[in-house]
């Protein structure tokens, strides 16, 4: 494929002579990689970066998010002194709570202000899932969401204006169309509003504030998941219209109004993307992603920075599929190579996940997705094995099997074989594991002077 660190090895020509190895082995030539069928990907991926016409999604207020605001905005976050005092109130009624906002808030800055009162509802609002997957909506005004605690997006905004009322701060509940729970790209566009948010004003500028998914989300087993994400807080507006279409194009606060067709094929990217400083680069500003022409594969390219590393997974019906992804990272072109490889047809969901490579956490945060209809099954189909930054570190190649996810068995059947090559300064070692269990004197590696090939041989003990 194109990226230069890609190491896969497509369908090739094939002899069928066969030599001795050092071992005593045998080591087919038709194992052995002839030249890349595919290896016009490169002019592919050339062609993708090279496009001039971006869309640039930009703020229409330039002096909204100055150095200033943000600065302040990440102090009020980082607050700890605020979190404890706010996770330490018990208020028994409405009013008692605005006593204490009021008296956290006394001398603070707007953007402290609503720091605290988002704080509060995304800390102690549960997502209401009865009353979503009923349709039958309990009281959804902020004295019935305080009573409950409890709520839908329309008590989430319903409370939020209520205390910012009391508080004389400019606030808008904001009805539209979002791209959560339940959102997907193959129902067509929504006819009627089925989200709500906040607008508020700060110093003359206005902004945007999503509590409800401040506050956690729906998992796949329809339970709401409290996870706190402050990204929602007065973010940004160039970036919240990928899943947040208001019905008021006016609080999309966009230089350009984007319309409901543009707003279905933009891609869904969650707060990771933004975070990590990500650039979609194919395919650009588009939820859907096709086979490459005359390719039994997808390709989604993906600009990071340096300090950056992404994963992704594909999936069909909710399944993920084995051996249908390989994310590869192109250090001259700082672009991740993501080809996906489906088996079957179907209306496929494709989740790239990234990280910082300085954090402490080993786990990968969603970061984006799309959608893949495969009408036709695809001809050849192909598999990926798996593998770990350290393959692509090493410069490591895999020889045979060729597009396949798993070992090929030698003629006779006594055991397995994976060849691979790699510069002359690395050495190879390897086991074979049964129910996670390393089986003994199971596994093989040799190196073939002659051919310069690494020899993986397995020999498993049982079927499974």
């Amino acid at each position: 494929m194109g990226c230069r660190q890609s190491n896969i090895v497509h369908p090739v020509n094939k002899t069928k002579k066969q030599e001795v190895n050092d071992e005593g082995g045998t080591i087919d030539d038709t194992d052995i990689a002839q030249p890349n069928t595919y290896s016009d990907d490169d002019i592919i991926i050339s062609k993708f970066l090279s496009l001039k016409d971006r869309i640039n999604i930009q703020v229409a207020d330039s002096q909204a998010f100055n150095k200033s605001f943000i600065h302040q905005r990440q102090q009020a976050v980082n607050n700890t002194l605020y979190r404890k005092t706010i996770e330490s109130w018990k208020p028994n009624s409405l009013q008692q709570l605005v006593q204490m906002i009021k008296s956290l808030s006394n001398g603070k800055s707007r953007i402290d202000q609503h720091w605290i009162i988002f704080y509060w509802i995304a800390h102690n609002i549960a997502y209401d899932t009865v009353s979503y997957f009923t349709k039958n909506y309990a009281d959804q005004s902020a004295e019935g969401v305080f009573r409950t605690k409890k709520g839908v997006c329309a008590g989430y905004a319903n409370i939020y204006k209520y205390l910012c009322d009391q508080l004389q701060m400019l606030c808008e509940v904001v009805s539209g169309y979002a791209k959560g729970y339940g959102f997907d790209y193959r129902e067509g566009a929504p006819t009627e509003t089925d989200h709500a948010w906040n607008a508020v004003e700060i110093d003359g500028h206005w902004y945007l504030i999503e509590s409800t998914w401040g506050a956690g989300h729906l998992n796949d087993s329809k339970a709401f998941e409290r996870k706190f994400n402050g990204y929602y807080f007065l973010a940004r507006p160039n970036e919240m219209i990928y899943d947040h279409l208001p019905k008021d194009e006016k609080w999309q606060l966009l230089e350009r109004s984007i319309k409901m067709d543009e707003y279905m094929q933009m891609p869904k990217l969650h707060p990771s993307y933004f975070e990590l400083n990500l650039e979609l680069i194919n395919p650009y500003n588009r939820a859907h992603v096709d086979l490459l022409p005359d390719r039994p594969y997808a390709l989604v390219l993906i600009r990071v920075p340096s300090d950056v590393q992404l994963m992704a997974d594909l999936k069909l019906n909710g399944k993920e599929i084995e051996g249908a992804d390989r994310v590869i990272f192109d250090r001259q072109k700082q672009i991740y190579c993501c080809y996906f490889a489906p088996s079957n047809i179907g209306k496929h969901k494709i989740t790239v996940y990234g990280k910082r490579n300085d954090s402490e956490s080993s786990t990968y945060s969603s970061a984006l997705e799309l959608v893949m209809n495969v009408k036709k099954i695809p001809i050849p189909h192909i598999s990926y094995p798996h593998t770990w930054q350290s393959f692509y570190d090493f410069g490591l190649k895999v020889i045979a099997p060729k597009d396949r996810a798993n070992a090929v068995w030698n003629d006779n059947g006594s055991y397995a074989e994976i060849l691979m090559e790699g510069p002359d300064d690395v050495q190879l070692s390897c086991d074979i594991q049964y129910n996670d269990v390393k089986i003994k004197n199971g596994s093989l590696a040799q190196f073939n002077n002659d051919k310069k090939i690494w020899q993986l041989l397995f020999a498993p003990e049982r079927t499974g």
